[in-house]
Parts: structure tokens; sequence; C-alpha cells
């Protein structure tokens, strides 16, 4: 198997269920507030409710660990209204 790592992220595989985690940390210039942080949670979630986010407008940084693809996150974001940096 070949990963090819385009951003900063750890993959941890849970054995019993052999379901990959991927920690995505991804720059959302756009982000201004809060509430943009609350907008990308949400958005973020209806790919993976699993999925924990924490979004920091004052750094402008999401992380999220999911079970869903980068394309897959960064979509979402951007569907949502908001720029992947």
């Amino acid at each position: 198997m070949t990963l090819q790592l385009t951003r900063d992220f750890i993959i941890k595989v849970i054995d019993r269920k052999r379901v990959e985690i991927m920690t995505l940390q991804l720059k959302v210039p756009n982000m201004a507030c809060s509430a943009c942080g609350d907008t990308i949670t949400k958005a973020i979630k209806e790919i993976d409710p699993t999925a924990t986010v924490r979004a920091e407008p004052k750094t402008k940084l999401v992380e999220v660990e999911t079970q869903a693809s980068e394309a897959e996150i960064s979509q979402a974001i951007t569907a949502a209204g908001y720029t992947v940096a």
C-alpha cells in the first residue's frame, strides 16, 4: 500500500474493527469566528457523524479526526462556503 501525504495528518488503526482514522489539520483562511467554526463542524459531521472536529478561528486551523478522506472533508468545508488552503 502506498500513501501520499498532501497535508499534515496521522493515521491511527483500531485493530478490532480495522477502521482507519485520520487526523487532518486544515488551514481555513476565511474562518473568522466561532460561528464559522460551528458551520464547518456541522458540514463535516454531515459527512462523518463520528468525526471529532476542533476549529480554532484565531489560528484559522481545523483539526479533524475522521474516517472520511481528506478530499471529502475539504469538499464539505468548501461546500459550506469556506476556503481550504
